[in-house]
């Protein structure tokens, strides 16, 4: 099972962390853990690459998690930022409720610093 942690402060989505395997295919391409990973770099790239947020994005292959976290951010970058993070949510959201089984979403409150 994947588990997706989604964190916000107030109500400003910060940051996410996955881990787990999705297990729905065992005798092919997992569909589900390809969607969830190919969600996961487009989330990444469009906050590093389009938004230039600092966003420490830590990968670990062999315990197959995902820690990604805003560690500074302007505030005119904050609402955009979050509303990839929630989409990226409501997306999971989404695919939970269709493989309960292989995925949860859980959405926890965290603090981080703001920049100018």
């Amino acid at each position: 099972m994947i588990k997706a942690v989604f964190y916000k402060t107030d109500k400003v989505y910060t940051g996410f962390s996955l881990a787990g395997h999705a297990m729905f295919e065992l005798d092919g391409p997992d569909v589900l853990c390809a969607a969830v990973s190919g969600m996961t770099n487009l989330v990444i790239n469009t906050i590093t690459e389009v938004f230039k947020v600092d966003f420490a994005v830590v990968i670990d292959g062999d315990s197959a998690t995902i820690d990604a976290n805003v560690e500074k951010i302007s505030m005119s970058a904050e609402f955009a930022v979050s509303g990839v993070i929630e989409g990226f949510m409501l997306q999971l959201s989404d695919l939970e409720e269709q493989y309960p089984d292989n995925l949860e979403v859980v959405v926890q409150q965290k603090n981080i610093t703001k920049g100018n």
